[in-house]
């Protein structure tokens, strides 16, 4: 009897080391990608006039001496994920193509910083794939699709906000003093983002859509981004901290971003589904 008893303590204390080893790890963050360099500087535009009065302020707070004319751009950095409610340790690296308002994003969730799941997006003339590894791949459904457009203008829009004020495909339209709603290509109205704006500094604070939250799911859920911190990355003015919710639940993600390129060369990523391609 007692060499049972002995031997359900020792049982026990291995499952409680193991649960508090794998927590640790999930404590730890993720570390960075290796950093891209480039020594392009994209063309300046002057800022058009005909933008609405909040979108125009927060444009000339950016940008005031003209607009980059953005053709590519990557954004990295960390994020803690939290699609269970247990945030994760994540990096990511996100690949833009303004011209086919194409993305790819690349993630790795760790554990003591080693990858234990890679997630690939990638959404290419609007038809997305994302694969999840052992989790599950979703290639070109419609519901999928609609989502990965919207996921497109709204981290153009947090990071890459050129794109968004000058691309002539997107309509602004305000609503008032401190927000506007930006109309996005191929989609639906109600699919269109309600965009707020600091009454003091101009700067985007908040957007938020309804958007399909996974495939097969008919209904729409309340998809919200908030600004944390605004500050500078490779002398660029973008929002460093962010955080995307769903409803009512608890983040989604919390993003921190470490660099911002623009006009690097991301063709090979584009025509690469999976792999490691930096």
């Amino acid at each position: 009897m007692r060499t049972l008893a002995r031997t359900l303590w020792i049982m026990v204390a291995l499952v409680i080391l193991l649960v508090t080893w794998g927590w640790l790890g999930l404590q730890v963050d993720s570390g960075s990608f290796t950093p891209v360099f480039t020594s392009a500087v994209p063309h300046k535009n002057p800022l058009s006039p005909n933008l609405p009065a909040p979108v125009l302020r927060f444009a000339q707070v950016l940008f005031s001496d003209g607009v980059p004319d953005v053709r590519s751009a990557m954004v990295l950095g960390q994020a803690r994920l939290a699609p269970t409610g247990l945030p994760m340790p994540t990096r990511f690296r996100f690949y833009y193509d303004a011209a086919r308002s194409a993305h790819y994003h690349d993630i790795q969730v760790t554990w003591f910083t080693l990858p234990f799941m890679r997630i690939h997006e990638r959404n290419l003339d609007g038809h997305a794939t994302l694969d999840m590894g052992i989790i599950g791949r979703v290639d070109d459904m419609p519901q999928t699709n609609r989502s990965a457009v919207q996921g497109y203008w709204g981290e153009v829009l947090a990071w890459v906000p050129s794109i968004a004020l000058t691309d002539p495909r997107v309509r602004w339209e305000a609503i008032d003093a401190t927000t506007a709603r930006l109309y996005l290509p191929g989609l639906d109205d109600v699919e269109a983002f309600t965009v707020h704006f600091d009454a003091d500094t101009g700067l985007m604070t908040e957007f938020e859509t309804m958007r399909y939250q996974e495939e097969g799911n008919a209904e729409r859920g309340r998809w919200i981004n908030r600004v944390i911190e605004w500050g500078v990355v490779d002398g660029l003015r973008v929002p460093i901290r962010a955080q995307t919710q769903w409803n009512d639940d608890i983040p989604w993600a919390n993003w921190r971003v470490e660099q911002v390129m623009l006009d690097v060369d991301v063709s090979a990523r584009m025509n690469q589904f999976g792999g490691d391609v930096p």
